[in-house]
């Protein structure tokens, strides 16, 4: 019996020695130490997928299963690594491991619109916003962006205004709109009626309100109340504003009256008080049912303009306006006037011709303004074209090395209200090494009552002086043996055409580094720089 206990303890400890082998020997788990994505943000379309590959360290770890969470189900979700859009906006996907939940790595979703995608977008944008060229966005009543909100555009988008409901875009004080174009993808502002059935005022327009300076007293000192119930204020004391970038944009069928009060419409492009921080150049505006472009103050510099057959002004100043313009061009249509009176220019200081500061004095040079006879011979019988040049009420407009051709009457010098001639007499407001073309009258006088009269010698002393160096030229000199064409207008001068030659840069008020000396008077010398980004026929395009 002792013999058999002493075997069985010896086999109970030799067993003892195999499983204390046996254990000793088994592997550690091998943890995981990082787990890194193959993208850390990725941009994808609504209803798209976008891949993330998963890389663990080390590779040979005991658990490679990973968990995926989205931090917006509602925006992107995501199985197995596979993200697909839902919804616009941002979120967080992160990959865990299964193994340590402490270790994680993330991606930042950004979902964009489908291709084609139509977006309404309506009242008031509060925070930064990115419209994007896949989609069509529809401006649906009054959209303002406030809160010191930016928008930024992509280069190709096309923005189309809803008709009935008067749609236009504000960009209050203190917010920007970022809409830089290119001459290959111009932003298109439109209509909303297909091809063939658009016409001028099917929505509103383009408003920008600045907090530069305008002699505007609507709601306290210098501060302005945008017309028409828009309500926007806008004026301030920073010349040096900036409100964004506005480049190779077009504007198409806007400008609508907003009440039945006057002086009350949404303009193709409306700039109130804006500022010079502010950079706009190369914007077209077609068929406004107002004014194509119109400064209510501000000091805000331009160039390269285009508005094509508009209904009342080309090209409006007011309430204090004090920027620099270069290389603008307009051509009218000769069966589209306004009850108002069409003009290629209209400049008042304000509406009482007072001489409220500061005083609506712009800069222009280099403008071809092509009135209704530069496109067709005759006029119809109730057209209701005015004048290439209406400066009136005080205001101190000066241009120089400009062509204005066509037009019933080439200029206007309105003493009815204020002291424009006086302006004009005193070389406050110049016009110089400029021609006119082709009028029906070359002179035109106020009528009536006069604050300040001017007669038609007076005016054509001013305009004839020597000094000044401007021209009086036949249409065909300017324009050649045809008429203008205005869905495919031919704009570069003519080999031996006077205005190629004779622009100068020497007067002080041309000094400043915005002006590019040329050679040539008008918008065009040997470039058509309208080439690729403007429309001249926007009512047979599709969009």
């Amino acid at each position: 019996m002792k013999r058999i206990f002493n075997k069985l303890k010896s086999g109970l400890g030799l067993m003892a020695g195999v499983l204390f082998l046996v254990t000793s020997c088994a592997k550690d788990p091998i943890l995981v130490t990082a787990i890194a994505l193959d993208k850390a943000d990725a941009t994808v379309q609504v209803g798209a997928t976008s891949n993330l590959a998963a890389f663990i360290t080390p590779a040979d770890a005991s658990n490679l299963k990973i968990t995926w969470r989205s931090g917006n189900a509602a925006v992107a979700t995501v199985a197995e690594g596979v993200v697909t859009g839902v919804a616009l906006g941002t979120t967080t996907i992160t990959a865990v491991s299964q193994s340590d939940t402490t270790v994680k790595a993330t991606c930042s979703i950004l979902i964009t619109p489908s291709t084609g995608q139509v977006i309404t977008v309506t009242g008031d944008i509060t925070a930064n916003t990115k419209w994007y060229a896949t989609a069509k966005y529809m401006l649906s009543g009054f959209v303002y962006v406030k809160n010191n909100s930016t928008l930024t555009i992509e280069p190709g988008t096309i923005i189309k205004g809803v008709s009935t409901t008067k749609a236009a875009l504000m960009i209050e004080r203190g917010s920007k709109i970022m809409a830089q174009g290119t001459a290959a993808l111009p932003i298109v502002f439109t209509s909303d009626k297909p091809k063939g059935q658009r016409a001028s005022g099917d929505w509103g327009g383009v408003v920008i309100c600045g907090k530069a300076t305008t002699n505007k007293h609507d709601s306290g000192a210098g501060t302005g109340v945008a017309e028409g119930g828009i309500g926007s204020l806008y004026g301030g004391t920073d010349e040096n504003d900036n409100s964004g970038v506005l480049q190779y944009v077009r504007i198409e069928f806007p400008g609508i009256p907003l009440t039945a009060t006057a002086n009350s419409e949404l303009n193709g492009l409306t700039l109130y008080a804006v500022g010079r921080g502010t950079t706009i150049d190369h914007v077209q505006v077609s068929y406004s049912g107002d004014d194509s472009f119109e400064w209510f103050g501000g000091t805000v510099n331009c160039k390269y303009l285009v508005c094509i057959r508009g209904l009342d002004d080309e090209y409006d100043t007011d309430n204090g306006f004090s920027g620099k313009l270069q290389f603008l061009l307009g051509i009218r249509d000769p069966n589209i006037s306004d009850q108002s009176g069409s003009n290629g220019f209209e400049s008042d200081n304000d509406a009482d011709g007072s001489a409220l500061t500061p005083v609506t004095k712009p800069v222009f040079s280099n403008v071809t303004l092509y009135g209704p006879l530069t496109v067709s011979a005759t006029l119809p019988v109730n057209h209701l074209y005015k004048r290439a040049m209406h400066i009136r009420r005080s205001s101190q407009l000066s241009v120089y090395n400009s062509v204005f051709a066509g037009w019933p009457k080439g200029l206007i010098l309105d003493g009815a209200l204020g002291n424009t001639p006086t302006a004009a007499e005193n070389n406050d407001l110049q016009i110089e090494k400029s021609i006119m073309s082709g009028m029906t009258a070359n002179y035109e006088i106020a009528t009536g009552t006069l604050a300040t009269p001017y007669t038609l010698v007076q005016v054509g002393a001013y305009y004839t002086a020597p000094s000044r160096g401007n021209a009086l030229n036949t249409l065909t000199e300017i324009i050649g043996t045809g008429l203008i064409t205005i869905t495919n207008p031919v704009l570069l001068p003519a080999a031996g055409s006077p205005a190629l030659t004779g622009a100068t840069f020497t007067n002080t008020k041309l000094s400043d580094a915005f002006f590019t000396p040329v050679a040539y008077k008008g918008a065009f010398g040997a470039t058509n720089w309208t080439t690729g980004w403007c429309n001249f026929d926007p009512q047979n395009t599709d969009y």
